[in-house]
């Protein structure tokens, strides 16, 4: 599929531009320059944009998402300085979906701060002009107030950009961004390259120890840093932070992929113009969680997850009986969540809480 020019192809020159001055960039500079001018633009999510997230699906899923920060704040016996959090909440689909269950079950988190950490201008001016409830941005982890939270990053680390290794036979190199020294036209005019090989003190620790030739390893130095500072948050103040998105247990593979209008395309194809994600790596988030003195429980696979927290028996009472064309709607969206054969398992969710041990509802499948 063709990606057609839009106003954010003023950023291939630029990148072009650093990549003659600097050399070969790597993934990550590149991925993280195409989100900044991607999500400029308003049309990304749902229907009419680039990709569907599961609060588009059904606001089922923000009921659940609610549910089970509601029986959070209920274990943590959390008081009045707790505030609400989501980290990238696009237009706020799955904030307002939880407003709206808050309003009926939790009168704390319902009179709660609200607190989001979005960069983008467009969806500031949207979920500002949208909401009844003033609303807090910032721009970074560290902004935060020095309280407890209770939140929620849905499909947020997949976006952050990952960095790739490939290993060519005898030693290790970076995957990095480079330009087409004559690029035909109509063609993308970059290309992936490898960088020399990379010297034994710089190989991270998770590095298989006989890879064969070809294979491909990602870090995503973004992502890793990203949960440092909510680790480091909790475990000094306290709070959740539910992590949904679709993720592995591992770094080895090439994840990285390019959206437009619902349909894959290449990565390099126009950076600004596709949403550009990797598949997150949940081991290294649990490590670095860890390391930071909490806890990152699970992963699970979505499916499991919400079956667990009761979403069949939500959907049931909300069938009306007298309306079938409605109620096969209802269940078709519930299928897209749960279903492996769509969302179930490549999606997964963790729960990233202070440091103890057990597990809460949605992860009795790790006991």
């Amino acid at each position: 599929m063709t990606v057609p020019h839009s106003i954010t192809d003023e950023l291939a020159p630029q990148l072009l531009k650093e990549i003659a001055c600097n050399g070969p960039m790597q993934l990550d500079a590149f991925m993280q320059a195409s989100a900044v001018h991607y999500y400029s633009g308003s049309e990304r999510i749902g229907a009419s944009g680039d990709f569907t997230t599961a609060p588009e699906i059904s606001q089922l899923f923000g009921e659940m998402i609610a549910a089970f920060l509601t029986y959070l704040t209920s274990i943590a016996e959390a008081d009045g300085t707790a505030f609400l959090f989501e980290a990238g909440p696009g237009r706020g689909t799955l904030l307002f979906d939880m407003k709206r269950c808050f309003a009926a079950i939790s009168p704390q988190l319902d009179d709660a701060d609200i607190i989001l950490l979005e960069t983008s201008p467009v969806f500031r001016t949207l979920i500002s002009e949208l909401t009844s409830k003033p609303v807090s941005f910032i721009a970074k982890v560290d902004a935060l107030p020095h309280r407890p939270f209770f939140g929620v990053a849905n499909e947020f680390f997949d976006a952050l950009g990952t960095r790739q290794l490939i290993f060519d036979g005898t030693a290790w190199c970076w995957h990095l961004v480079d330009k087409v020294a004559q690029p035909q036209k109509n063609e993308t005019p970059f290309r992936l390259t490898k960088s020399s090989p990379i010297p034994l003190s710089e190989y991270p620790v998770f590095l298989p120890d006989k890879p064969e030739a070809g294979t491909i390893c990602e870090v995503s130095p973004a992502a890793e840093e990203m949960m440092r500072s909510f680790a480091v948050h909790i475990a000094q103040f306290g709070g959740a932070l539910i992590i949904c998105d679709y993720g592995k247990t591992t770094n080895q593979g090439d994840t990285v992929q390019a959206l437009y209008k619902h349909q894959p395309v290449t990565i390099l194809s126009s950076p600004g113009n596709s949403d550009i994600t990797h598949v997150v790596d949940f081991s290294a988030l649990a490590r670095v969680a860890q390391n930071a003195g909490a806890r990152l429980v699970g992963p699970v696979e979505q499916g499991v997850f919400l079956r667990e927290i009761g979403i069949m028996e939500r959907a049931e009472q909300l069938r009306s009986g007298s309306d079938p064309e409605g109620d096969r709607a209802l269940l078709s969206a519930v299928d897209r969540l749960i279903s492996p054969a769509h969302m179930g398992s490549l999606y997964k969710v963790a729960l990233l809480v202070p440091a103890g041990d057990g597990f809460p509802p949605g992860f009795s499948s790790l006991d």
